[in-house]
């Protein structure tokens, strides 16, 4: 009788540590599961606030100078020269990548321009501007995920390329 109430005990030991066994593993899976669709939902909060905030810095760069002559592209399409008159100088802000950053440098307009000046804005690794017409411009950027975005911004004061004196 004693041997019975052993038997008893063993499987019901067993139960209970197959049953443990089985919800570890379960709890295991869905820790692992939840930590890959946390990465992945940080990895798209990342790369939607690089192409958010690009598109919104180059769009309200854009717009600050919306006057004839206040934008233009250079020749390679990968900098853009926003212009402005402050009394009787010139400036020259350049929109340009280099070194994986969205760049940004103000000079005199005769300043000789250098891709390795310029204060970093953003982590992206491409950009691109391309004149559509005379007051459409295309831009294409490329985050550090390797994902590319394109918009357009429009300028309505009707731009010509060249600036105002």
């Amino acid at each position: 009788m004693n041997f019975a109430k052993r038997n008893k005990s063993i499987v019901d030991f067993l139960f209970i540590l197959t049953l443990f066994g089985a919800f570890a593993i379960t709890a295991l899976f869905v820790v692992l599961f939840g930590a890959r669709i946390y990465e992945s939902t940080v990895n798209n909060m990342n790369s939607n606030y690089e192409k958010r905030t690009a598109m919104s810095y180059v769009t309200e760069k854009m717009r600050s100078h919306d006057y004839t002559g206040g934008a233009q592209v250079d020749e390679t399409g990968s900098t853009l020269k926003l212009y402005q008159n402050t009394g009787d100088k010139r400036y020259v802000t350049y929109l340009f990548v280099d070194d994986g950053y969205l760049k940004e440098f103000t000079a005199d307009e005769d300043y000789d321009f250098d891709y390795k000046a310029g204060t970093q804005i953003l982590a992206i690794n491409d950009f691109s501007v391309r004149k559509e017409n005379d007051s459409l411009y295309r831009f294409d950027i490329t985050d550090t995920n390797g994902e590319k975005t394109e918009f357009f911004v429009t300028l309505y004061s009707g731009t010509d390329g060249e600036a105002d004196d």
